[in-house]
C-alpha cells in the first residue's frame, strides 16, 4: 500500500536557480523510500517495464537537457547512490538532449532501465570551463582542479558504458561530441531505444 510519487524531470540547464529545488524534492523522496535489498543487476529483464515480480521501488528519471554546472551533476549522482543504497532502481530516460551532465546522469541509471528516443542524442564533451587565476602560482593550482575534473567525468563514463579509453577520449575532446542512439545502445550508453510508434529494441540482459 505504499505510494510514493517518484517521477523527477530534470527539462533545463544544471545550474542552481533551475536544479535548487529539484534537488531539495530529490532529497526528500529518497528518505521516503522503502528499505530493500539492494537490487539485483543480473536479474534477467525482457523490458525496462518488467518490474511486477521486482519488490524494489523505482525512481523514474525523465531528461532533456543541454548540461551545466558538473558539480551540480555530481550532487545529483550522489543522491541516487543513497537511493540505491536504500534499493531503488533508477530508470532514466533521455527525451531528446541528454547532452554534456544531461548525459552523465542518463549513464548512471540503473544497467538494464537506461532508455533513449531513437531520435535523441548524448554529447559527450569536457565541456567549456572558464578558470580566473590573478597569480601565478594559481595556475599550477587551476590546471590540476580541471585535470581532477576531466578524470571524473571519464571515470563515469569507463564505469557505466562499453566505450574504451581511446574512443571516449576521441568524442570527448570534440566539442560537437554527439553520439545517437543506435551508437548509443552499442557502447552500452543506453539499454533500451524507443521509436515513435512506442515499441522499443535493446539487449535482454
Amino acid at each position: 500500500n505504499y505510494i510514493l510519487n517518484t517521477k523527477v524531470f530534470i527539462l533545463g540547464s544544471f545550474s542552481a536557480n533551475e536544479t535548487n529545488s529539484m534537488i531539495g524534492d530529490l532529497s526528500n523522496l529518497i528518505y521516503e523510500l522503502p528499505v530493500h535489498p539492494i537490487y539485483n543487476e543480473n536479474y534477467e529483464i525482457k523490458s525496462p517495464y518488467d518490474t511486477e515480480n521486482i519488490p524494489n521501488p523505482i525512481i523514474d528519471i525523465y531528461i532533456n537537457s543541454n548540461g551545466g554546472d558538473v558539480s551540480i551533476l555530481h550532487s545529483i549522482s550522489a543522491l541516487l547512490s543513497i537511493a540505491r543504497s536504500r534499493g531503488a532502481i533508477i530508470r532514466t530516460t533521455v527525451l531528446n538532449k541528454a547532452y554534456s551532465c544531461g548525459s552523465l546522469l542518463a549513464i548512471q541509471g540503473t544497467p538494464g532501465f537506461r532508455l533513449m528516443h531513437e531520435e535523441a542524442s548524448h554529447l559527450i564533451h569536457f565541456g567549456r570551463k572558464q578558470t580566473v587565476v590573478e597569480k601565478e602560482d594559481e595556475i599550477k593550482l587551476a590546471a590540476e582542479y580541471m585535470r581532477q575534473s576531466h578524470k571524473s567525468i571519464e571515470d563515469i563514463y569507463l564505469r557505466n558504458t562499453n566505450l574504451d579509453k581511446q574512443k571516449l577520449k576521441q568524442t570527448m575532446k570534440n566539442e560537437y561530441g554527439f553520439l545517437y542512439a543506435q551508437e548509443c545502445l552499442q557502447h552500452n550508453i543506453c539499454d533500451w531505444v524507443i521509436d515513435s510508434f512506442g515499441n522499443i529494441r535493446g539487449k535482454i540482459r
